[in-house]
């Protein structure tokens, strides 16, 4: 399970608040109508740019950002050069009798093609099409918590400006100018936080995980197609290990650049 995530929200909220309450008047940052304007408004936002459908969709995308683990890019460096050292020597055929050992889809589908002869430029378009509905999820998932980071602050705003106007409507009394100046900016200071210490960074990591997938299923994508083609296993493995380095110049492949750039 993705355990960073949550242990740096919490920290930060200790650390945020617990500067909070070294100071005075820790009262006025608990304010339940700037809490309303800014998470209600940016829940509001997101409905806005987002179906119900879409929204049901993310469920399963944020149970894989939780349980998210980094692909053992070397290993599948590994199993390909044992794929392809089968495959040279008792010919694509033999790939058969690996199959029912292979855990990863897009290999296993990209095997399955191999050995029943499809053409290649087919299998390309099979596993792009492959590796575009595997990332398309998170894609939105990442798409999600970006637009709240973007919302967030913009109703912290607007409910400094409402704090603003009312204020300004009620300037008999100058002492209360100051209290009420203080409340206006609570919501900014909730739409900043939530931003910053939660919808942004849970975004960024997202992005980091998209980024590692896409790299894990290219790679096998370069696999497969080297194997395919009849390329040498030595070439095959080199040509994998510099992708582990160099992934956007390894195949110097330009079908693979609309996935590189799909993150």
């Amino acid at each position: 399970m993705e355990k960073s995530t949550p242990i740096g929200v919490v920290a930060g909220i200790i650390l945020i608040y617990g500067a909070i309450f070294l100071g005075d008047g820790w009262q006025t940052f608990f304010d339940i109508r700037a809490l309303t304007i800014v998470f209600g408004g940016t829940v509001a936002a997101i409905l806005v740019s987002f179906s119900f459908d879409e929204l049901r969709a993310l469920i399963p995308s944020a149970k894989e950002f939780l349980n998210h683990q980094s692909p053992d890019l070397a290993g599948y460096v590994n199993q390909f050069s044992e794929l392809s050292l089968t495959a040279r020597r008792d010919g694509l055929l033999a790939l058969d009798r690996r199959i029912d050992d292979v855990e990863d889809p897009l290999l296993r589908q990209g095997l399955e093609m191999a050995v029943d002869g499809l053409d290649v430029e087919e299998m390309e378009q099979l596993m792009d099409q492959q590796i575009k509905s595997e990332l398309k999820p998170r894609q939105q998932l990442y798409k999600f918590f970006s637009n709240a980071g973007n919302f967030a602050p913009a109703f912290g705003m607007i409910g400094t400006l409402i704090g603003l106007i009312q204020m300004l409507q009620n300037l008999d009394d100058p002492s209360s100018i100051g209290p009420a100046m203080a409340i206006a900016m609570i919501t900014t200071f909730y739409g900043v936080l939530m931003a910053n210490l939660f919808f942004l960074p849970i975004g960024v990591k997202v992005k980091s995980q998209i980024q590692e997938t896409l790299q894990a299923r290219m790679l096998v994508r370069t696999g497969i197609l080297g194997i395919v083609h009849g390329d040498a296993p030595s070439m095959i493995e080199k040509r994998l290990v510099l992708y582990l380095n160099n992934p956007e110049e390894a195949t110097g492949d330009e079908s693979s650049a609309p996935l590189s750039k799909a993150a």
